[in-house]
């Protein structure tokens, strides 16, 4: 049976190892020849069936996994095949289908984590860097090992993970890039006999510009326009995953474990016994670290009103011991809490002043009060005894009308005795109105 999608096969950059792909090449001209290169009645391999360890080394089919099962387990997905975005009828699967494969451990509570199991030249520059960035926010831990070959894209896909181990014995690491072979096969169509003609409509000049250049033997375009940018691509997000890798790796070369491990493509010589108790590692530092974020989300919420007077809108800066402020901090929160002291002396200043004022207030009240008992006992005025001081007014002001209304409202008029004919003038001190009655 053919391949699947051979025209993504031919004339298009690879992000693979030269010699690895032109061991494929017999492969690709049996296909050419219309030749059976698989037959899948005859298939009994399991190697792309996914593995599960438990954390004490045993290990199952991830398919015979018991459901609603205790037992955490670290399954080992197998990549050991040229890298293609869809699957191939010859076997390797593709990163698509390797995607659903993982999108289902992610909701799998009894799974831990992954581990990549590679032994890759590379492959389809199509597709590599969209599985590249589905593995970099994959929330289980993710561990690659190679016991093989990890290079191109099939390294591109390992650094994409939380940690790379190699066997010691391990053929060949790095070969980043990306490089275009082309075939011709004008000559090939002509010796069948047929005769190709390609003709272009007078509006489309720069449709495949770069392609019909290379036929003509000019390069420059497609390097410039198709292989430069996807390379571009390849080494800012290598860079990304790992900041600290040495810039000599990006020349494209391939190495061995132990200078891989110096400059930085692995992180680890190890087993794949290591690979799997990485992952159970991984595993339950993400857990710890969860519980963390929660427990500082929550010290957050408490300290809502430092992060106002600092104008945050994040929480805290913090470690693992703890939050904590930076001098510039401090430094507003020591004036924010001068000024609230400024303001509380302020405060406490008016409240005295008001305590004297209403004080003062209260013995202006009392001598009134006083006043008006004595005017009042004076006029002989009756009134309740526990009258208002508006109602002893009142009733003051009512005992003033009515003498106004009694005799010798008009002035009495006080005549000189000495005047003739007249008698003198006097005060009748017994009339009623002098009378306390």
């Amino acid at each position: 049976m053919p391949i699947n999608n051979l025209h993504s096969l031919l004339n298009s950059p690879w992000y693979i190892d030269q010699s690895y792909a032109e061991a494929h090449l017999p492969l690709l001209f049996n296909i050419l020849e219309g030749k059976t290169i698989y037959d899948s009645s005859k298939n009994t391999s399991k190697d792309n069936c996914s593995v599960a360890f438990n954390s004490n080394g045993i290990n199952v089919l991830y398919d015979d996994i018991e459901e609603n099962t205790k037992e955490k387990y670290a399954v080992i997905v197998p990549i050991k095949s040229p890298i293609y975005k869809y699957n191939q009828e010859c076997g390797p699967r593709g990163t698509r289908t390797i995607m659903n494969l993982l999108e289902g451990l992610k909701s799998d509570d009894a799974v831990s984590g992954v581990i990549l199991d590679m032994d890759s030249g590379g492959g389809q520059v199509y597709g590599t860097p969209e599985f590249h960035d589905y593995l970099v926010e994959y929330p289980k831990p993710l561990v690659t090992y190679t016991d093989g070959i990890m290079a191109s894209a099939a390294y591109y896909i390992g650094a994409s993970t939380d940690h790379i181990i190699a066997n010691k014995r391990a053929d060949a690491i790095g070969s980043i890039g990306a490089y275009a072979q082309f075939l011709d096969l004008q000559g090939y169509y002509e010796q069948k006999g047929a005769k190709l003609h390609t003709i272009y409509s007078s509006k489309s000049e720069e449709k495949n510009k770069s392609y019909r250049e290379l036929l003509k033997g000019n390069y420059d375009i497609y390097i410039k326009e198709d292989l430069d940018p996807v390379v571009d691509t390849f080494i800012n997000d290598i860079k990304n995953v790992r900041p600290g890798i040495n810039e000599v790796v990006f020349k494209g070369a391939t190495y061995n474990p132990s200078v891989s491990l110096e400059l930085g493509l692995i992180d680890e010589i190890g087993t794949l016994q290591d690979a799997i108790d990485k992952v159970f590692e991984l595993s339950k530092s993400s857990i710890n670290n969860n519980n963390t974020q929660e427990t500082m989300a929550t010290q957050a919420k408490e300290r809502e009103h430092i992060q106002s007077v600092l104008g945050l809108t994040d929480p805290l800066a913090s470690t693992d011991n703890g939050s904590y402020l930076n001098d510039d901090q401090l430094d507003t929160i020591e004036a924010h809490l001068q000024s609230q002291e400024e303001s509380v002396t302020s405060a406490e200043t008016a409240s005295q002043t008001a305590e004297t004022n209403l004080t003062n207030a209260q013995n202006d009240i009392s001598n009134i009060n006083t006043a008006l008992d004595n005017a009042i006992q004076a006029s002989g005025i009756e009134i309740e005894e526990n009258a208002t001081p508006s109602q002893k007014i009142s009733a003051i002001e009512a005992h003033i009308s009515s003498i106004g209304k009694q005799p010798g409202e008009t002035h009495t008029t006080v005549k000189n005795s000495e005047e003739e004919g007249e008698a003198h003038a006097y005060v009748d001190f017994s009339a009623s109105i002098y009378k306390n009655n």
